[in-house]
């Protein structure tokens, strides 16, 4: 069992928000990218580009820049792209489920069976507004086509929404909700959260006595009650049954 991740959800009280680039899905938040191709939007968007990437230069010699900047951006679409990886890889996302109780998830995500699910209660989380982590999840949208983002207004979340929440609808049985932290929000990283938000685990049908033993050490030393589950084969339908331990 890869533990020491799993180790620090009882012991820390704490989860890691990876980048999605990381994610095993090769369609993962790649929307397809546009701009604006005039007004002060553009100008802004060129001006930030152009302090960000240059050190700081003289008021003519910047927008020398920002000329060649926009000539450049106009011509290799590449800029464009470099612009939103940018944006990707500063971004963490942590992916969560509606459901506990689907076959295949538990065979993608938990070790054939062999791992386990925890359960966070995201109304008790949002009670917590100091500490509030999975009470801001937000619903993943399911689509036949990529969405279209623009990179000029990537900042506002309505925007980049639309690239980290849509996936293509042959997911759409994981009803996944995710939390998203951009680069002010800190970014990709270790989060901690409250203990009473941990609420359940559901150990898989077919976790070693080993695995299931160190766990429930883990939980014997947590602060607050955790419910115990049990994920059991039907015997007459291809099905997994939750049951209380």
């Amino acid at each position: 069992m890869e533990s020491q991740e799993l180790e620090g959800i009882f012991t820390r009280r704490q989860i890691y928000l990876p980048r999605p680039i990381d994610f095993n899905d090769p369609f993962e938040c790649r929307p397809r990218l546009t701009v604006y191709n005039s007004g002060l939007k553009r100008q802004s968007f060129i001006r930030e580009r152009v302090r960000k990437i240059f050190p700081p230069n003289e008021r003519k010699a910047r927008k020398e820049l920002m000329k060649e900047y926009d000539r450049r951006l106009r011509s290799s679409p590449e800029i464009i792209e470099s612009a939103y990886e940018e944006f990707v890889k500063t971004t963490g996302l942590y992916c969560l489920s509606e459901k506990n109780d689907d076959i295949l998830m538990w065979s993608h995500y938990s070790n054939g069976h062999r791992g386990l699910c925890v359960e966070f209660d995201a109304i008790i989380d949002a009670a917590f507004s100091g500490m509030m982590l999975f009470g801001q999840a937000l619903k993943v949208n399911y689509r036949e086509e990529r969405p279209t983002l623009n990179v000029m207004a990537i900042g506002q979340p309505t925007e980049y929404q639309k690239a980290l929440l849509t996936k293509s609808n042959h997911w759409d049985y994981e009803e996944e909700w995710r939390v998203i932290k951009t680069e002010p929000e800190g970014g990709p990283g270790v989060r901690h959260f409250r203990p009473e938000v941990l609420t359940g685990v559901i150990f898989g049908a077919l976790i070693s006595t080993e695995d299931k033993q160190q766990i429930m050490d883990w939980i014997s030393k947590y602060p607050t009650k955790i419910v115990l589950y049990q994920a059991r084969i039907d015997e007459t339908k291809y099905k997994l049954n939750i049951e209380p331990i």
